[in-house]
């Protein structure tokens, strides 16, 4: 927006309804009740700024932290709930890869209905993700060429250069996040689940879906086959650290024991070549 204006453009609060979206509860379910005061945080920053939608990089999340009395080990569990919030498309995944800004249709037509009495609303046009009826009279429509979006070619360079690396990220999170979903459906004993780091995913990501298949199946191939009781360990326990052994270039299957009748000297005793009817003559003349 342009600066000096004279025109109010957040909201003092928003309305939080008391049976929320199945995408919040899931979100809520995946990482507890820290995922839910994130998401309404990032609500109250959106309609108490800019009204319909904040910038989100890694300066606005230590800032976020800061403000909400969160430390710096919070930082890994803030992005992930974003992530989680735009892979369930709370927010809108196209405009943050686009824009780097957290928004949706909700927020906007909440924001729209919240300002519908002021004199001057603006917004920006490649952030909506809604039409705006022609009884709007008080909304203007910008571009982001308009204001103080406007960037220089070597800026912009930068900044498409630093995005690029974001989304790459963002992708390789989601990746990594879908193995683990798949990889842990196939794991008998689901315990511990969220004791597997993001960094941890990234790692299972990084020796491969087929591969991690396959020392999953070592492993539970080797645990039934035992002649002894021995429980699978708990899934965070193998995805951490378990599946190592079981990997292509760790795998040795168990050599097959030598038969007990093929060596020993009581065998070999045993199979020693007699004339069983000259035996047999002597103990009769005895």
């Amino acid at each position: 927006m342009a600066k000096g204006r004279d025109y109010k453009v957040g909201l003092d609060y928003f309305e939080l309804y008391c049976h929320l979206d199945d995408e919040v509860k899931l979100v809520q379910a995946e990482y507890g009740l820290k995922a839910f005061a994130v998401v309404v945080k990032l609500w109250q920053k959106i309609y108490g700024e800019r009204g319909y939608y904040c910038e989100w990089n890694n300066d606005v999340l230590l800032l976020f932290m800061s403000e909400n009395g969160m430390t710096g080990d919070s930082k890994n569990l803030v992005n992930d709930i974003v992530s989680a919030c735009i892979r369930r498309n709370i927010f809108s995944e196209n405009l943050f890869k686009k824009f780097g800004i957290l928004t949706s249709s909700g927020v906007q037509k909440r924001y729209l209905k919240a300002t519908s009495k002021r004199e001057r609303v603006e917004l920006i046009k490649e952030y909506l993700l809604i039409s705006v009826g022609e009884n709007n009279k008080n909304v203007v429509i910008k571009s982001i060429s308009d204001g103080r979006n406007t960037e220089n070619d070597a800026g912009n360079t930068q900044s498409k250069e630093k995005k690029s690396r974001e989304d790459n990220n963002t992708m390789c999170m989601e990746k990594a996040h879908a193995l683990f979903e798949e990889l842990w459906k196939l794991y008998p004993c689901k315990k511990g689940k969220g004791s597997v780091s993001d960094a941890q995913k990234r790692k299972l990501l990084k020796v491969g879906g087929e591969e991690m298949k396959r020392a999953l199946e070592r492993y539970v191939s080797y645990v039934d086959s035992v002649d002894f009781d021995l429980h699978y360990k708990n899934g965070s326990t193998f995805f951490n650290s378990g599946y190592i052994d079981y990997l292509d270039a760790n795998y040795e299957q168990e050599k097959k024991k030598p038969d007990r009748q093929q060596g020993g000297q009581f065998n070999q005793y045993m199979h020693q070549d007699y004339d069983f009817e000259q035996l047999e003559k002597e103990i009769l003349s005895n």
